[in-house]
């Protein structure tokens, strides 16, 4: 039998003798940590305080029993029933096997199960008890080991005799428990334990893959990001691009993340990080920095193609897009919202050190405007067609409350990811079940969506 592997029954110390029921030490050695769920269930499993190996259940009819046991009345005994076998174990704990797993200690995402101090906890039972075959989490179907399922039918037939003599310890028919049911009931324990909470611990492992790959493809980013308030001009240029590469990087690892744990009907399925780059470009333009945003700047990254669907328009627009690669940011602002870097400069809401990593200097020169000229401009000079102006657009005014949507709730998710990050041991792995995560998930698509279907083309044009 593949339970048979070893017949270490539990933690013992370095001279052989076994510890004191509760939790074992924390000194064990590197070997027994990396032990396999597997092994350690057949080591839990195989000998014992008589010296005889648990005999191998048949667990034919076991399902009825569990749900015998999930019934109301049922129910309300397991909780006295276990206090009275722990009470009965620990009479005699010099003499018996140690109740508590290794796992309790090297798997903390666990240890609330354990928060009450019970050797025999109801709440792993009772999960013993409605335990199935596989779990779900995130939408990934995780298909229990058999050997979990043959120890959970092991601890559920070692438990019936020991409720028979419960009752007649109750009606004063015998005056203790029988020793032997309980030192066996608690070797099922333990076997039990611990190949389910490996196997938990497994599935949480996979489940929160899309989630580390979040957090860690967050990182560049931010790291980028604060290289461009260091490099001199025209250094950061190239780091800008960088930047850009990371912020592409980040979006397709948000958009895994967001696949997940929501329906695609609920979420937007191209992350185009273009649009961010065009929100940034929007709030620059009226001079307002009403969002705190990590990507203040972005928009300057040069060498940015935006779709142009439209068509040509002769020589005229010849300055403002390559016909082979498209419009830059600024071309496409002024045919989408008819504001442009000019009309800011204009009106003076633009200037050369605006924005993280010289990006208004970089937006200068990319529209062909002089630094000095930018200079000239007072703060009481107002362009008409400019963000602000008489004869500003509609879409223009729009666009500015949307950009401050879609930037905020960047910034929300990017530090919610960042506050989980020294929590991934910890947390549950059910995400979609979180509420304060989901929350700033979907606030996030949704203004990604609504954004991208007006301002992005050809979203936009439907």
């Amino acid at each position: 039998s593949s339970l048979a592997a070893g017949r270490r029954v539990g933690p013992r110390r370095a001279h052989g003798t076994p510890h004191k029921a509760g939790h074992p030490p924390r000194g064990e050695a590197p070997e027994r940590a990396a032990m396999s769920a597997l092994q350690a269930a057949g080591n839990f499993m195989v000998g014992g305080a008589y010296g005889k190996p648990i005999p191998n259940m048949n667990t034919l009819g076991v399902r009825s029993l569990r749900e015998d046991y999930l019934k109301p009345a049922a129910r309300a005994d397991i909780v006295r029933n276990l206090r009275v076998i722990e009470e009965r174990y620990d009479r005699d704990s010099a003499v018996l096997e140690p109740v508590a797993s290794e796992e309790r200690i090297e798997l903390p995402r666990f240890q609330h199960l354990f928060a009450g101090g019970e050797l025999m906890p109801p709440s792993i039972f009772m999960q013993a008890l409605e335990l199935q075959p596989s779990e779900n989490l995130n939408g990934q179907h995780m298909p229990f080991d058999k050997d979990v399922l043959v120890l959970r039918d092991n601890l559920v037939v070692t438990y019936k005799p020991l409720t028979m003599k419960i009752r007649q310890l109750n009606s004063k028919e015998i005056d203790e428990l029988p020793l032997r049911p309980v030192a066996t009931f608690a070797r099922a324990w333990v076997a039990f334990e611990t190949a389910w909470l490996r196997n938990k611990e497994v599935h949480a492992v996979q489940a929160l893959q899309p989630l580390a790959k979040a957090i860690i493809s967050l990182e560049p980013l931010l790291l980028s990001l604060d290289k461009e308030r260091l490099l001199p001009w025209p250094r950061v240029q190239h780091q800008k691009v960088v930047t850009l590469k990371c912020l592409e990087g980040f979006m397709q690892s948000l958009s895994d993340l967001a696949s997940s744990v929501m329906p695609s009907l609920s979420r937007e399925l191209d992350h185009d990080s273009r649009l961010l780059l065009l929100m940034d470009h929007v709030l620059s333009l009226r001079g307002e920095k009403s969002v705190n945003s990590s990507l203040d700047g972005v928009s300057a990254t040069p060498n940015v193609n935006f779709p142009n669907h439209q068509g040509h328009r002769g020589d005229s627009n010849g300055a403002l897009h390559d016909s082979n690669r498209g419009l830059t940011l600024d071309a496409y602002s002024f045919r989408l919202l008819g504001g442009s870097v000019g009309d800011a400069v204009a009106a003076g809401k633009l200037k050369h050190d605006a924005g993280n990593g010289q990006a208004g200097r970089a937006k200068l020169a990319m529209s062909g405007t002089s630094v000095e000229i930018s200079n000239l401009r007072g703060a009481g000079v107002t362009h008409e067609t400019a963000a602000g102006g008489s004869k500003e657009t509609e879409i223009s005014k729009r666009a500015s409350a949307h950009a401050e949507e879609l930037l905020g709730a960047f910034e929300a998710i990017k530090d919610f990811l960042l506050s989980l990050k020294s929590t991934l041991e910890l947390i549950d792995p059910a995400l979609d079940r979180d509420q304060a995560f989901m929350g700033q998930l979907h606030r996030f698509e949704r203004c990604f969506r609504r954004a991208k279907r007006l301002f992005l083309e050809p979203d936009n044009l439907a």
